[in-house]
């Protein structure tokens, strides 16, 4: 008999505990726990793959149980249980970076059920590559240890800083603030639309992608999110005036956004979520492995963007008149 997969559910309420343990006790070891700190030490007793917190809890709220638990397991899979009436929590877990899905109350049974599924799933890809990659090392000869040069230091230096920033449906003013803060440390285009933007991911390598979500027509999310599944390595940052608690879940769910931040946005903060946005983007080139997004569209490929669908076509056709141009 194949061994249950372990699963971790927290809320202050018994009732609700009751009722989730009851719709996944069949397919999985259910461990429950009515507060954060009980929480934290069954993680560290049990092999939990995925953990699902309510948000309103008390002595510690549900993403701050989440980012903790992230540090004593990496691998396991962190959902989050929350209302649309808690907006700040969810934008300072959305900002967090600590939530792989979002699951709204009252909650779809089937939804639960298929979040826990493809959460196992990934847990189990990560553990086995985690596996993979450490038994590779251990079986490779041990390297030579030679000084770098001075030269290739500053190469090495150079490579960590830069990086393509793209900047979509920004007031040319606006814009112009944001190259004069980060042109020093990485190549920064901007452009006014999003048939404007496809052209510009077809034409060179973008790192990151700073975006509003608000454009005449077009599902902003939606747009980042043909984007991701095509180019998996580019981070996207939506930058914005509209604090929704809506688009904050849906760009978690459907393009696990790197950062929601709500103009007006401090230079500094803004400068470091750029530089950590970059590195993010090389981690993913480097280890795909980690892109937890990408990962998602693997095993689920429902959640792909639709292959057919008219964004997904301007992109398409970008890409084509490039190859054309250059032929």
């Amino acid at each position: 008999m194949k061994e249950l997969s372990q699963v971790l559910l927290v809320d202050d309420e018994p009732m609700i505990l009751e009722s989730l343990s009851n719709l996944l006790e069949f397919d999985y070891k259910v461990h429950v726990a009515t507060d954060g700190y009980i929480a934290l030490e069954l993680l560290r007793k049990h092999p939990i793959k995925v953990i699902m917190s309510d948000q309103r809890m008390p002595k510690m709220f549900g993403h701050e149980l989440l980012r903790e638990a992230k540090k004593i397991s990496p691998n396991t899979i962190r959902v989050l249980l929350t209302g649309y009436s808690d907006l700040e929590s969810i934008m300072q877990s959305v900002n967090a970076g600590e939530i792989f899905r979002y699951i709204n109350k009252p909650w779809n049974p089937d939804n639960i059920m298929n979040v826990f599924k493809l959460g196992v799933q990934l847990h189990d890809k990560l553990v086995g590559l985690t596996a993979q990659h450490k038994a590779m090392q251990a079986a490779a000869p041990a390297a030579v240890s030679v000084a770098p040069s001075p030269q290739r230091n500053i190469h090495i230096e150079v490579e960590e800083k830069n990086g393509n920033v793209l900047f979509v449906g920004y007031k040319s003013a606006e814009v112009t603030e944001f190259v004069r803060q980060l042109e020093r440390r990485y190549e920064v285009t901007s452009v006014a639309s999003i048939d404007e933007a496809f052209k510009e991911v077809a034409k060179r390598p973008v790192s990151v992608i700073v975006s509003d979500v608000r454009f005449d027509e077009i599902d902003g999310v939606e747009f980042l999110n043909t984007i991701k599944t095509e180019y998996p390595h580019v981070v996207t940052v939506i930058l914005t005036e509209v604090m929704d608690a809506s688009l904050a879940i849906r760009s978690i769910n459907e393009l696990n956004v790197f950062k929601y931040l709500v103009k007006p946005v401090q230079k500094q903060e803004f400068e470091q979520v750029i530089n950590d946005a970059t590195t993010k983007s090389s981690t993913y080139k480097n280890a795909p492995q980690t892109n937890l997004h990408l990962s998602s569209q693997q095993l689920s490929p429902s959640s792909r963007a639709a292959e057919d669908s008219a964004l997904r076509l301007k992109l398409r056709a970008a890409q084509a008149a490039l190859l054309k141009g250059k032929s």
